[in-house]
């Protein structure tokens, strides 16, 4: 007789296979009937990397190039995507939370997950970019995978976060796009942190995403890894939101159907 599978094998089996049902069923609405499908994710980093790189680099003579910006930009959108997506993610599937017993987490997970898939298909355009321009691949490449799993915690204990609080302060969603306007603007993306003056760089220090984009850009275009104590500081910041994230999901959880 085949030995039953042990039954927490059976539930993450259950819940990994509901996380990749949801994220490709939310790929397929969000580009159905659409001629170019998930190119359209390649649309909003090309368009303002272009637009940011005729304005800071030509109009106003930083030196500021288009591979510079599309380093931070393309990460940035997948960071952006996936935070804001999670944060209406159980108001958003209310009528399912009070039909069906599941693993609650697995609808902002698979949001991030979404845009995670999204960013790692639209990778292989930002490589080929970084190449055009003249860098050529190094080994230090080898490093993407760390960064990569870095910015993927951070967004999903972020998203987890904000989309348990959102059930109970619907404001908090629109709050998050302020937010994330803001920290775009606060961490290195159209600029470097040697740029930031010395009186406000502790900022850079503060935000786990810092670090985290001058890690693409430091691979990327430098062909260096970062530093070893920037990624210790974003992997502790990393574990830190991944811990609040899971918390406070578990402290909430239960009142989820009663307050949707």
């Amino acid at each position: 007789m085949a030995m039953a599978r042990p039954a927490p094998q059976r539930s993450l089996r259950n819940a990994l296979e509901l996380v990749a049902a949801l994220t490709s069923r939310d790929l397929k609405l969000r580009y159905q009937g659409s001629v170019l499908g998930w190119a359209w994710s390649l649309a909003r980093p090309l368009a303002l990397g272009a637009v940011l790189a005729f304005a800071l680099g030509r109009v106003l003579g930083t030196g500021i190039t288009a591979e510079f910006l599309l380093a931070g930009l393309f990460p940035w959108f997948w960071f952006q995507g996936g935070v804001q997506g999670a944060a209406g993610s159980f108001i958003g599937n209310g009528g399912l939370l009070k039909k069906v017993r599941f693993p609650r987490a697995v609808l902002p997970l698979s949001t991030v997950l979404g845009a995670t898939l999204q960013f790692a298909l639209s990778l292989p355009v930002l490589l080929g970019f970084v190449v055009a321009a003249g860098n050529e691949p190094s080994a230090a490449w080898l490093g993407l995978p760390l960064v990569f799993v870095l910015q993927l915690g951070l967004t999903a204990g972020l998203g987890l976060f904000v989309a348990s609080v959102t059930v109970y302060f619907r404001d908090l969603e629109h709050i998050t796009e302020v937010l994330l306007t803001l920290l775009f603007y606060a961490t290195p993306i159209i600029y470097s942190v040697d740029r930031v003056p010395e009186g406000y760089r502790w900022l850079t220090y503060v935000n786990p995403l810092a670090p985290i984009m001058e890690g693409w850009r430091s691979i990327l275009l430098d062909g260096a890894l970062p530093a070893w104590s920037h990624l210790g500081a974003s992997a502790a910041l990393t574990a830190a939101a991944l811990a609040a994230g899971w918390m406070t999901f578990r402290r909430l959880e239960d009142g989820f159907a009663d307050a949707i």
